[in-house]
């Protein structure tokens, strides 16, 4: 028995050894740090939700109704729908205010702005430079013409408004009209002396009256009754040939001042532009649109100084996108501008990101969910009401 329990002992002690061996390694393990072992982002991100959110840089510049600058206080249809996308990212935005596109484009480019945000086309030339986000806004090309009245009606109507305007026509229609009355005069001189004459009948100023009427029926060759008297017989002759050429005269000058009116055009939609010069903003798609369909553009700095440049004559017209000219157009205190045509030249604004830029993806998912959710509709309606452009109350 006491063999057996030393046997015992001795076999139990190599197993005593290895289980403290065991866990002393296990407690040491325990204590090893772990800085060696990597952080997923997943569980890096508590930690940037609970600190300060971020701030993103957005370049825009004005262009009504979507960006305007009121005393210092941006608004409109670009600065109320970035608003909400940065509120659904739950970032802070420092917008950075340039002047014009090639300056919004240059904020970008240089990094003075992260992204941008204004009335920006989306186009294969710029997408090669920079990337967009999905389309924000689905708008194209409007074209305004003065609001006057040789702008609208037909080209005879025009023509007859031209002639009517023309200092010499008027002097010959006062030619014309003397011309009536001398020989109204002489008819009803020579009708009065006759026992059965025109002018027999009746006193002096009614019977006059009656001639007057006469010659000037003669003229559409509608006079119902001929001159008794063989003198003012011989006079009604020479006054037919004469009516006969004053309407062939008339009838010549109406058509040939409507061929040039209609030459020159009524402006009703882009097929009118063609050798035109038309005025736009300059370094926007509306250049190349014009230059591409035979219309001389004329670039300007701002719409203001295109829609000047359109009542001084030095225009026949303006074409620009449709949002900013309308709202132009509608405002109080600008010059009367009428708008042709329905939109043309379909195109897509987007926000603006320096290539490979990885807000875009964020940015595409907060305006999809804006369109999903409503919110998008309700923005565009507070500016631009309906399909037709009719604003509603801001």
């Amino acid at each position: 028995m006491p063999r057996r329990s030393a046997g015992r002992r001795r076999a139990g002690a190599p197993a005593g050894i290895l289980s403290l061996v065991l866990s002393l390694s296990l407690c040491f393990a325990a204590a090893a740090p772990r800085a060696a072992e990597p952080v997923r982002a997943e569980e890096a991100a508590p930690a940037l939700r609970t600190g300060e959110p971020e701030t993103w840089r957005v370049a825009t510049h004005p262009v009504p109704p979507l960006v305007m600058d009121e005393d210092g206080r941006l608004r409109g249809f670009s600065v109320d729908l970035w608003n909400a996308v940065a509120r659904e990212l739950g970032v802070r935005t420092a917008y950075v205010r340039v002047d014009d596109l090639p300056a919004l484009f240059a904020a970008v480019s240089d990094g003075r702005a992260d992204l941008a945000i204004a009335a920006v086309s989306i186009t294969a030339e710029r997408e090669r430079r920079f990337d967009f986000s999905v389309t924000m806004l689905e708008t194209g090309l409007r074209i305004a013409v003065r609001a006057e009245p040789d702008a609208t009606g037909s080209a005879t109507a025009r023509a007859l408004r031209a002639l009517l305007g023309d200092a010499a026509f008027l002097q010959v229609l006062l030619g014309l009209s003397a011309l009536i009355l001398a020989v109204a005069a002489l008819v009803w001189w020579l009708e009065r002396r006759h026992p059965d004459g025109m002018a027999a009948r009746s006193g002096p100023a009614r019977g006059f009256a009656h001639v007057v009427w006469w010659a000037l029926s003669s003229l559409a060759a509608q006079a119902e009754e001929m001159p008794r008297s063989p003198l003012a017989r011989a006079v009604t002759v020479l006054w037919l040939f004469t009516c006969i050429a004053l309407v062939a005269w008339f009838t010549a000058g109406l058509t040939s001042t409507a061929t040039v009116e209609r030459l020159r055009g009524a402006i009703n939609g882009p097929q009118d532009l063609s050798g035109k010069r038309v005025g736009t903003v300059a370094n926007t798609t509306s250049v190349a649109y014009l230059a591409d369909h035979f219309a001389t553009p004329v670039g300007f700095a701002t719409l203001e100084e295109a829609c000047a440049a359109l009542q001084a004559g030095t225009v026949a017209a303006v074409v620009y996108d449709a949002p900013a000219l309308s709202y132009y157009a509608t405002r109080p205190g600008h010059e009367a501008l009428r708008l042709v045509g329905t939109a043309f030249n379909r195109q897509s604004y987007g926000i603006l990101f320096p290539a490979n830029d990885p807000r875009r993806k964020r940015v595409n998912q907060a305006l999809l969910g804006l369109r999903e959710d409503g919110r998008y509709d309700e923005i565009y309606g507070r500016w631009f009401g309906s399909e037709s452009g009719e604003s509603q109350g801001r």
